[in-house]
Formats: structure tokens, sequence, C-alpha cells
């Protein structure tokens, strides 16, 4: 064998080592394109799910902030018509505007139940109807003129701090310490 001549295996070799070259880089490549998507995957996913837990944030912050205040109204309207039942016989009979308020902000109360409802955690579901059902209760005595109830004007006073109070941990605000209220009411 002269020298000029190359033995026929040395191009076969090099021709498989330049193959497996391009096939570990294309391999290589590969691997770091799906690192690559899986992480941008995974930060979308995470952008994704801070957009909807600020969706349902401000979602459930609109739902309470509407609540507090129509019952909030409903409290003003329900005293005034306490002091209509105590003061006067006939109570709301007497007082067409007055019984026409309280119908609307009963209304208006029973509507904003719904969004939080749907939004809140459970835990506020059940403080929501140990809230409101009381004053429902009372408005409707207050309407058909039996008379004032003060057990029930309480009850929702106090079960009203305890859900408001709930509410704002709810959303991450500082809320009043009210244990002395939980303790009495069980």
């Amino acid at each position: 064998m002269s020298s000029a001549q190359v033995p026929l295996w040395v191009p076969i070799l090099v021709g498989l080592l330049g193959v497996a070259g391009v096939v570990t880089a294309q391999v290589i490549t590969t691997l770091r394109e799906e690192r690559r998507w899986r992480r941008e995957q995974q930060r979308e996913d995470l952008r994704w799910e801070r957009q909807r837990e600020e969706r349902t944030h401000e979602a459930r912050a609109g739902a309470y902030a509407e609540l507090i205040g129509v019952l909030e109204a409903l409290d003003m309207i329900t005293f005034r018509a306490r002091q209509a039942a105590k003061f006067n016989k006939q109570g709301l009979a007497s007082d067409e505007k007055l019984a026409g308020e309280l119908r609307a902000v009963t209304s208006d109360a029973q509507r904003a139940l719904g969004p939080v409802n749907l939004h809140a955690p459970e835990r506020i579901r059940v403080r929501l109807q140990e809230a409101v059902l009381p004053r429902m209760s009372l408005a409707a005595k207050l309407l058909r003129n039996e008379g004032d109830d003060a057990e029930k004007w309480t009850k929702g006073q106090r079960e009203y701090r305890l859900l408001r109070a709930e509410m704002r941990r709810d959303l991450g605000l500082d809320a009043e310490d009210l244990s002395h209220l939980e303790e009495r009411a069980e």
C-alpha cells in the first residue's frame, strides 16, 4: 500500500463520525428547544393563572362592595322603619314612601346576593345567610306592620360585622378582631 492511498475504513469512520456529530447536535438542539418551550409554557401558564386570580379577586371585591353598600342602605332604612313602628301605631302603613324604600332596598339586597354566592368561598356564603336572613325577616315583619323585633336586628348587626370582617380577610385586607362576637354567638 502506498502512502498516498488511504484505507477504506478511514473515510467510512470519518463519515460515520460526521453523521453522528450532526445527529448529536440535532438531538441537543431539540432537547434545548423542548426545555425552552416548557419554560415558556410554564411562564405563560403562571401568567394566565395570575390574571385569572386577579379577575377573580376583582369580581369578588366588586360583589362584596356592592353587597356591603346594599346591606348598609338596608340597615339605614330598616332603622328608620323600626323607629316608625315604635312611635306610630300604624307602622309603615302611614309612611308609604318609607315602605317603598324598604321594599326597593330589600329587592336590591336580594339581587346583590347572586354575585357573592357565585364568587365567595363557602365560609363567607355561610356567614352571608346568617347576616342577611334576620334582616330580610325583620324587613318583611315591618312591611306587614307586625312591629319591631330587636332580637333580629341585633343578630343581623352582629352577623354583618362578622361577615364584613371575613370578606376583608378574604380580600387580603385588614379586618377588625371580632373574636369576642364569635364567642358570644356560639
